[in-house]
């Protein structure tokens, strides 16, 4: 299993073994785990021998706050002063588990054709690309004023309002941000008076309301009065999105990936796929064609602003 919900244990199990392919056990073996920001959560950490060669690491538990994405594990083993092996892995975290919903949409059920680590990959890709074709993208539209009092840029007021919302988490990670170093959900640009392009910092006040705050990179001083133009971009739900419809359509185009995988292999383990094989060879636009049609039932045209 590579795919970890919030509140669960992850579980590293690596293999040390000489060049021989035989189990020793090394002076020291640790594990750093990265998040998807490329964050340590787990530095250097000694890992437990299991027996002879095998040790494991529980990450207990996955924050109720985790980023969702991609998460690297970083395993390494030394002898005395030598480093005699690294051994990378990666599992994610996501808001449900989905391996097992398109294992059983294509009828594959066991991992010989594809692995645990390899249809995790394509759910996640599944669902990154499933959030951009759910929401309205919205680009280059001007900020309202502020929601309480109407000021807009007078060179000291910083709270602003987005002309649609509620804002997209876009970027998938569980949490709607402004500007930051990966998990950025909206972005804000400013033309200054001699005509230059600026990079503006947002923080996201309320995204449900589309409240936000804007300053200059700086994060701290105030876009001046004399602006030439502040601009916005970012991705808005539809007011009636649907949750469980949004995860199904996750779900088949995931198996829409898997299929493309398996038919442009040169072989396939029949023994290893349902009696479900045949639909999938007949048809092998099913899973991209009821993806399109659940995708029309979650959202609504994508494009908004000028």
């Amino acid at each position: 299993m590579a795919i970890f919900e919030r509140g669960e244990t992850y579980s590293n199990w690596t293999t040390i073994r000489d060049r021989n392919n035989v189990k020793v056990d090394p002076t020291t073996v640790k594990i750093t785990i990265y998040d998807p920001c490329n964050s340590i959560l787990v530095n250097e950490q000694d890992m437990t021998k299991s027996s002879t060669g095998l040790y494991y690491y529980n990450y207990d538990t996955i924050s109720s706050t985790a980023t969702y994405g991609k998460y690297k594990t970083k395993v390494v083993a030394t002898s005395g002063s030598s480093q005699v092996g690294t051994y990378i892995s990666h599992f994610y975290v996501m808001p449900w588990k989905v391996e097992e919903n398109v294992r059983q949409k294509i009828g594959i059920t066991d991992e010989k054709d594809i692995d645990d680590n390899a249809l995790s990959e394509l759910c996640w890709i599944s669902y990154k690309k499933v959030l951009r074709d759910a929401y309205i993208h919205v680009y280059k539209v001007v900020p309202l004023g502020n929601p309480d009092t109407g000021v807009g840029f007078d060179g000291t007021n910083t709270s602003f309002q987005t002309p649609s919302y509620p804002i997209a988490d876009i970027n998938g990670d569980g949490d709607v941000s402004g500007t930051a170093s990966c998990a950025t959900d909206i972005w804000c640009w400013w033309i200054d008076s001699s005509g230059s392009r600026n990079e503006g910092f947002v923080s996201v006040t309320n995204s449900k309301n589309g409240e936000i705050s804007l300053y200059q990179s700086d994060g701290v001083t105030p876009i001046p009065q004399n602006n030439d133009g502040v601009y916005l971009e970012y991705w808005r739900e539809f007011n009636t999105f649907d949750e469980f419809l949004f995860r199904e359509a996750v779900s088949y185009l995931a198996a829409h990936y898997v299929n493309l995988r398996l038919t442009e292999r040169d072989k396939v383990t029949l023994a290893d796929i349902s009696k479900n094989t045949p639909i999938v060879m007949l048809y092998p636009d099913r899973f991209w064609n009821e993806y399109r049609k659940l995708l029309k039932k979650v959202s609504k045209p994508r494009i908004g602003g000028v």
